[in-house]
């Protein structure tokens, strides 16, 4: 009967031992996540043996990789702490074959005396009395190490070997199919996306009505909000605006110049004298022709004689008409604003004692409570540019003020430079404080039609998609 009893138990616990094998083989065939089959096989693996830690390393030309180790979640396969298990990984992949190490401190063969005396210390520090060492192989080679280690002497008997060997075997298949299936193209997106699709079926309805309520609302306001699209403008100039030339009408010489740069005057205040010699001379002496033309005509009056009094009377009147000419000429010497605006020529005094011809340029006047503003805007966004929209701006001096001002036009010819075309656009910007002068470095923006936030997220992309379908299918 106690031998009986004896075989019933044997064959009870070989009934159990395999019914854990069936067990933990389905587990880790039950997906093709590689780190999930390797998680597994090492922590199943202690409902068959006893070890403190057993390890799964992957083995490709002459290196391992510790891919799981058992009670931890993850692991860093450069923690210096694998450093030497690796190496006793690597050892044992290269060996082809499963080695036991019944006992470090009492080599059993020939194989373990060799081993202890390779790793002796490094088994003594990581506190590994005997160990067991499975390379996992297939007809295509070996694919990884499976491992256990324990403090304890002969931790694994025949049949708990044997069970071990068999869990090596079952990982191995289990690991070449992950390897097979992650070859498959597309196979780590479309897992990823089943992946996303069963954690939101997940879900409870309640927290997916949320999120599809404010996915929605997003959506809503990411395509029904619409503000002005700002279309950036390039190498902008400030000008004034309403530039005369100030011309003299007569010859003359450059006596005195009342003005200076920057200086505001009205239209008629008085800028310059001039000094024509000649021009005087000239009306004396058609004033003294003018008298003389009139006494001889009194002269021929007291004679008597019509006929020559009526030569000098009328001799007379052409004279003072003559001389009321050059009076106005005389007045043109003092040259006077054409228009309201302020001084734009440099050092205008310097031009005193200058000799100018008629129609020479003297000054140049300039409205500045009203500049106009130049730059250039990229050929893809022109289309959008149009006269009377607003222009927002604001200058390194006072970058805190905001400045306004409206499109007036846009010019048809470009400028061509290494960035492609660019248009010029003209605007009119307010400046009465004057806090604007000509050739401030301005930043500019035009504030164009509204659009959405998907418009100028997706404008760039649908563009270039547009112009690749057209170059693949024209």
């Amino acid at each position: 009967p106690a031998l009986r009893n004896a075989r019933l138990h044997a064959a009870e616990k070989r009934a159990q031992d395999l019914a854990l094998l069936h067990e933990i083989s389905r587990e880790i065939t039950a997906t093709l996540d590689l780190d999930r089959v390797l998680q597994s096989v090492v922590n199943l693996a202690s409902r068959a043996l006893t070890f403190d830690r057993g390890a799964v390393g992957l083995y490709e030309k002459g290196k391992c990789e510790i891919r799981a180790v058992s009670g931890r979640e993850k692991i860093d396969p450069a923690d210096p702490a694998l450093r030497d298990l690796i190496a006793r990984a690597e050892w044992a992949a290269g060996r082809g074959e499963a080695f036991y190490l019944s006992d470090r401190e009492a080599p059993a063969s020939d194989a373990e005396r060799l081993f202890v005396t390779v790793y002796g210390q490094d088994l003594a520090t990581d506190e590994v009395r005997s160990a067991l060492y499975l390379p996992m192989r297939d007809e295509e080679g070996i694919l990884g190490v499976l491992l256990f280690e324990s403090s304890s002497a002969d931790f694994a008997g025949a049949t708990q070997r044997e069970l071990a060997g068999i869990l090596a075997n079952q990982t191995a298949v289990a690991l070449r199919n992950a390897q097979l299936y992650h070859q498959v193209p597309m196979v780590d997106a479309f897992g990823a996306l089943a992946a996303k699709k069963q954690a939101l079926l997940a879900l409870p309805r309640r927290r997916l009505q949320v999120w599809a309520a404010a996915a929605a609302l997003a959506l809503a306001a990411l395509t029904l909000i619409r503000w002005p699209f700002r279309v950036p403008g390039e190498q902008p100039v400030f000008r004034p605006t309403a530039v005369a030339s100030v011309r003299t009408m007569v010859d003359g010489v450059v006596e005195r110049v009342l003005v200076d740069e920057g200086s505001r005057v009205a239209r008629g205040d008085p800028l310059a004298t001039l000094r024509a010699t000649g021009l005087v001379n000239e009306r004396e002496a058609t004033a003294a022709d003018a008298a003389s033309a009139d006494r001889l005509a009194s002269v021929a009056a007291s004679r008597g004689d019509p006929a020559e009094e009526r030569l000098h009377r009328i001799r007379g009147e052409s004279l003072r008409r003559e001389l009321a000419l050059l009076d106005e000429e005389l007045r043109l010497t003092t040259v006077r604003a054409p228009s309201a605006g302020v001084v734009l020529t440099a050092r205008p005094r310097e031009r005193a004692g200058t000799s100018l011809a008629e129609g020479d340029l003297l000054l140049l006047l300039g409205r500045t409570d009203t500049l106009e503003l130049e730059f250039t805007v990229n050929q893809r966004d022109i289309l959008r540019v149009r006269p009377g929209q607003e222009v927002r701006l604001r200058v390194n001096a006072m970058p805190q003020h905001t400045f306004r001002g409206t499109v007036t036009s846009i010019a048809p010819l470009p400028h061509t430079g290494e960035g492609g075309a660019s248009y010029p656009v003209r605007s009119t910007v307010p400046n009465p404080e004057g806090l604007l002068r000509p050739e401030m470095a301005a930043h500019v923006r035009v504030l164009t039609d509204p659009a959405s936030a998907a418009t100028r997220v997706f404008r760039d992309p649908v563009r270039w998609a547009r112009l690749a379908w057209w170059r693949l299918w024209s």
